[in-house]
């Protein structure tokens, strides 16, 4: 009798773990979200810019992650990295460290300086929005413009 009993009982069993496993959510399914990222910007210190880069997004929900770009303007470049939350009507924020270039002629900056800082984007409406930012110089600059710190303030439109 115990032969039987081990066997029928396993069997009465099994549809109730079979279902266990289909219920919960299986980890290796799991895809990184990636969206493209491009904006248009003005201020300080590179002037006009453009910007390219890439959201990428971890937990599916398609409205925050890892924000990755990169940006060339008239007085110099940027790459930038940080977090970013988007809302409806493209509405959102991002908060990024950057690293910034410039090159000749930057507005309230040295030239031909590398700087390290952080800065932050709001987006009101469809991706328009401004952004501030803060940057310490890093390498050694001579002159009548040698700025140790860089404040950023401009205007920008993106998606």
């Amino acid at each position: 009798m115990r032969r039987l009993v081990l066997p029928a009982l396993l069997v009465l069993l099994l549809p109730l773990v079979a279902a266990a496993q289909a219920s919960t959510p299986d980890d290796t399914t799991h895809f990184v979200r990636i969206s493209p990222a491009i904006g248009v910007h003005y201020g300080t210190p590179l002037r006009l810019s453009v910007a390219a880069g890439g959201l990428f997004d971890f937990n599916g929900g398609r409205n925050d992650g890892v924000i990755a770009m990169g940006e060339m303007g008239q007085s110099g470049g940027q790459f930038s990295l940080g977090y970013f939350r988007s809302l409806r009507f493209g509405q959102g924020y991002d908060v990024r460290a950057a690293v910034l270039r410039t090159a000749d002629d930057p507005w309230k900056a040295s030239e031909s300086t590398t700087y390290l800082g952080v800065e932050g984007h709001l987006m009101f409406l469809v991706g328009v929005g401004g952004r501030v930012g803060w940057f310490r110089r890093l390498t050694t600059v001579s002159g009548p413009k040698a700025y140790d710190n860089v404040g950023m303030f401009g205007v920008s439109i993106g998606f």
